[in-house]
C-alpha cells in the first residue's frame, strides 16, 4: 500500500499531525515494533515514550529521534498492553506542543522454540523465521531464542521471502477443496495476494521480478503400473483388477506443474512434468509405490522447490521422488540439464554419483553454485549403512553444450538423531556460514561455520520443539529483521532548501528520488541519511526503494525563499512582515527566519529586503 504524505514546508496555521503505527488500540503479533508518526511543524526532532500505563509512570523507552520512525527491539513483550506518545523538540531539544498519544497490545506467543549460542562472534546477524506444517503456523526468533513474531491462529505456513520484507507461503483453509492456497502475506498476517485456487498449489510460491507470481501445482494423468515392483506390491495392484503390465495407462499418476499467474489471477505461463519428463523414470526404493496402492494415486515427481533465476532467465526445480534437480529455460520450457540419480531414460546429465535422495530446497549462489538438503531417505540403500543420513550440499555446476558438469564443493552430514525424512532446507548466509534445518530432533536449525580453525563447527542451534504428528518444520531462513526496508523524510525549519531522507530499515538500500522528470539515486546505509536539495517552488517528489517498488511514498515540499508570511508566494506582503521583524515589532519562528535570510548570511536585515525587492522586480 502506498501512503501519500503531504509535507507543507512551513505554515503559520495549526497543523494536526498523527501517529501512524502501531494503529490505535490494535493488537499486534510481534515484539519488535515499528513506531511511525507524521512530521510535526517546526520540529527539529521528537521525543518518544513507551509505557505500560496510561499515566506514563512506568516508562520503558524514552528516546529522542530525528527521523519519523523508531524500531523498538528490547522492551516489548507478549500479551501486554502498551501506551506510547510523541512530542516535538526544537533545535535545543526543548519540547514544545502537546503530546500525541496512542495505545496498542501484543498477542500471545505461539512457539516453544529455544536457541543455543555456541560462538557468539561467529553468528550471522539477524533473526530466524521458521514454519510448521500440521499445526500450521510460522514464527520468528532472535539469536537468543526469543519469539518476536508469529502468525497467530491464521494457519499461515511460511515458504520463502525475497529478503527485502516480502513473505510468501500457504494458508490452511479447510473449507476449500484446494485447502492450502499460496499467498503473499504481510507482517500483520494480512493477505496481499492469493492465487486463484483452481488447482492444488503446494510447497513453493513467490513473486517474480515482472510482478507476476509463480507456484507449484499438482498435475494429473493416468500412467502404467511398472512390472519391476516387488512381488507383493505388484500382486496387490493385480488383485485390484489392474493389468500392472508396465504398458497400460490405467492408474492415476500425480505430477507437477509450474504456474505463472498475472496479478489479476489469470494464467500467464506453465510447465508440466508430464510434458517434459520420461514416465520410465520413477522411484523403486523409497516406498512410493506402496503409498500409491494405499492412496489410490502414484505421487510420481513430488516436486518441493522452485527457484527463478532472473539473470539466467531459468527455473530450477527439485523433484523429491525422482531425487533430481532440473534446470529449465524460461520461457521456452526446454530442459537445460538434469542432475541426480541415474534412471532408465538416461536423461541425467551430471551428478549421477552424488547420491542425494528425496532432497528439499534450492538456493543458487552468485557464483552459480546450488545448495540443497539431501534428506537421504534411501541413503541406507545407496551407501549400505545401518541408518539414513541427511546432508547439506553445495554443488558447483557448469552448463555445457550437452548438459552439465558438477561437483560437490561442500557437504555436512547431520548426526543420526537429526535425520530429516521430510522438508527442511539449507541457506548460505552472508558471513559464509550455512543454516541447515531438519525435522530431526523435534525440528532443528544448525548454523555451521565451514571454514577456519573450527571448520564444520556449530556456532548456533535453534530447537523448535515440533514433532510428528502434531508439527513438522518446513523451512527456516535467517533474515535481517522484521523491517529490512523502511524510510522517512523530514524537513527542518532552519534549512528550507533541502529535506533529509532517512534509511530507517535494517539493510542498506538504494533510493530513487523522482522530482517529476529528473531522478536521482542515493545509496543510504542502514540508520543513516542524505540531505537532498529542493528546487524553487512546490516540489512533488516520489521516493522509491530499489528492492521494494511497492513501498513508494509521495511527498510535497515547498521552497520559496523570501516567503516570510508562509503563503507559498513572495511579494510585498512578505516585505512588510520582514521589516516588522527587523524593527522588533514581531517575532519569527525558525522557518520564517530561514526563509527571510534571502542572501544566506545568517542575519535578517535590510540587505535581505533589498535582495527580495530585486527578485520580485525581476520575477
Amino acid at each position: 500500500m502506498i501512503r501519500a504524505l503531504t509535507f507543507i514546508s512551513i505554515t503559520l496555521s495549526i497543523v494536526f499531525s498523527e501517529l501512524i503505527k502501531p494503529n490505535y488500540n490494535s493488537t499486534i503479533n510481534y515484539t519488535h515494533v515499528l513506531f511511525e508518526w507524521e512530521q510535526i511543524n517546526e520540529a527539529h526532532s521528537y521525543q518518544l515514550q513507551i509505557a505500560t500505563d496510561s499515566n506514563f509512570t512506568n516508562i520503558l523507552t524514552d528516546i529522542n529521534n530525528e527521523s519519523l520512525i523508531y524500531i523498538e527491539k528490547n522492551n516489548i513483550d507478549w500479551n501486554t498492553q502498551y501506551y506510547w506518545r510523541v512530542r516535538s523538540l526544537d533545535s535545543s531539544d526543548s519540547p514544545f506542543g502537546d503530546w500525541l498519544s496512542s495505545e496498542f497490545s501484543t498477542s500471545q506467543k505461539r512457539s516453544n522454540a529455544q536457541a543455543t549460542i555456541l560462538s557468539s562472534d561467529e553468528i550471522q546477524d539477524g533473526i530466524t523465521i521458521f514454519s510448521s506444517f500440521f499445526d500450521y503456523f510460522s514464527a520468528i526468533i532472535d539469536k537468543n531464542g526469543n519469539e518476536i513474531w508469529n502468525t497467530e491462529d491464521t494457519n499461515i505456513v511460511y515458504y520463502n521471502t525475497d529478503f527485502y520484507g516480502q513473505l510468501f507461503g500457504a494458508k490452511l483453509d479447510a473449507s476449500l477443496v484446494n485447502n492450502l492456497p499460496g499467498l503473499e502475506f504481510s507482517l500483520d498476517n494480512e493477505t496481499i495476494w492469493m492465487e486463484p485456487n483452481d488447482t492444488f498449489v503446494h510447497h513453493d510460491f513467490f513473486q517474480l521480478p515482472n510482478n507476476n507470481y509463480m507456484g507449484l501445482a499438482e498435475s494429473h494423468q493416468n500412467g502404467p503400473i511398472p512390472t519391476d515392483l516387488d512381488f507383493i506390491t505388484l500382486f496387490y495392484f493385480q488383485a485390484l483388477g489392474y493389468q500392472a503390465d508396465g504398458i497400460t495407462s490405467e492408474y492415476p499418476w500425480t505430477g507437477d506443474r509450474i504456474i505463472e499467474w498475472n496479478p489479476d489471477g489469470t494464467e500467464a505461463w506453465s510447465w508440466d512434468t508430464f510434458d517434459y519428463l520420461d514416465l520410465s523414470d520413477y522411484d523403486l526404493v523409497g516406498g512410493t509405490w506402496n503409498e500409491a496402492y494405499l492412496n489410490g494415486t502414484y505421487d510420481w515427481t513430488h516436486s518441493n522447490a522452485i527457484l527463478f533465476h532472473n539473470t539466467e532467465s531459468a527455473i530450477y526445480l527439485s523433484s523429491r521422488h525422482l531425487s533430481r534437480i532440473i534446470k529449465i529455460d524460461y520461457p521456452s520450457g526446454d530442459i537445460i540439464w538434469q542432475m541426480g540419480l541415474p534412471m532408465p531414460s538416461g536423461d541425467i546429465d551430471c551428478g549421477q554419483d552424488f547420491n542425494f535422495s528425496f532432497q528439499h530446497s534450492l538456493q543458487v549462489l552468485e557464483n552459480g553454485n546450488i545448495l540443497t538438503l539431501d534428506n537421504g531417505n534411501i541413503s541406507t540403500v545407496l551407501y549400505n549403512t545401518e541408518y539414513p543420513t541427511t546432508r547439506a550440499l553445495e554443488i558447483a555446476v557448469t552448463d555445457t553444450d550437452d548438459g552439465c558438469e558438477a561437483e560437490i564443493v561442500w557437504e555436512y552430514s547431520l548426526p543420526e538423531d537429526l535425520f530429516g525424512f521430510a522438508s527442511g532446507n539449507v541457506q548460505k548466509l552472508d558471513n559464509g556460514n550455512y543454516l541447515i534445518t531438519t525435522v530431526g530432533g523435534g525440528a532443528t536449525s544448525l548454523e555451521i561455520k565451514p571454514t577456519g580453525a573450527n571448520s564444520g563447527d556449530i556456532v548456533w542451534q535453534g530447537n523448535y520443539q515440533l514433532s510428528i504428528p502434531s508439527g513438522a518444520a518446513y523451512r527456516a531462513h535467517r533474515i535481517s529483521g522484521l523491517y529490512p526496508i523502511v524510510f522517512s523524510a523530514t524537513k527542518y525549519p532552519n534549512t528550507p532548501s533541502s529535506f533529509r531522507l532517512w534509511n530507517d530499515g535494517e539493510i542498506d538500500e538504494v533510493f530513487n528520488i523522482d522530482f517529476g522528470g529528473s531522478v536521482e539515486s542515493h545509496t543510504i546505509a542502514s540508520g543513516n541519511y542524505v540531505d537532498i536539495d529542493l528546487n524553487y517552488g512546490e516540489n512533488n517528489i516520489e521516493i522509491t526503494p530499489t528492492h521494494r517498488l511497492d513501498l513508494s511514498k509521495y511527498f510535497i515540499f515547498n521552497f520559496y525563499p523570501g516567503d516570510a508570511n508562509l503563503d507559498s508566494a513572495v511579494n510585498i506582503l512578505d516585505l512588510i512582515v520582514i521589516v516588522n521583524y527587523i524593527i522588533g515589532n514581531t517575532n519569527f519562528i525558525d522557518s520564517q527566519i530561514a526563509l527571510s535570510d534571502f542572501n544566506n548570511d545568517g542575519i535578517v536585515d535590510i540587505l535581505d529586503v533589498s535582495s527580495i525587492i530585486y527578485s520580485i522586480a525581476n520575477n
